[in-house]
């Protein structure tokens, strides 16, 4: 049984392509034939005569819009605004009066800060309302 089966598995290899050369062929999965060229009319008879194959034309199409988009994105960063320049303004210190509490952006308030006077003022509960109101 099994040189039978040898034999006819033998005999369906050599059968097989002349099955296929004298059927009728309809499909890609057959090896069979593409259609008829198509007539290109119009821009389009124009651009294939450059592409000619559907991959060399989606190519030129994604070529196209990539240099589009480079080019886009030089051109941007050629004619792009310089970033304004922000002019500081001189700050004005506040002459600090020898009595009361200095303003908090002034060099005289960290030497406040250190002074038994900055503690007196965060024990005694009226001044530090008034000064919280007055700011």
């Amino acid at each position: 049984t099994m040189v039978f089966s040898a034999l006819s598995a033998a005999a369906r290899r050599r059968a097989a392509p002349m099955i296929v050369q004298h059927s009728q062929k309809r499909g890609m999965a057959l090896g069979g034939s593409h259609g008829p060229p198509p007539e290109w009319t119009g821009i389009d008879k124009i651009v294939r005569g450059y592409f000619p194959e559907d991959y060399q034309l989606s190519l030129a199409i994604l070529s196209a819009y990539t240099g589009g988009f480079i080019l886009y994105k030089i051109k941007s960063a050629m004619t792009s605004k310089p970033d304004p320049v922000v002019e500081e303004k001189p700050k004005t210190v506040a002459e600090t009066p020898s009595t009361g509490v200095p303003g908090i952006e002034s060099p005289a308030f960290e030497k406040f800060v250190e002074t038994d006077a900055f503690q007196q003022l965060l024990e005694n509960e009226e001044q530090l309302k008034t000064l919280l109101e007055s700011a």
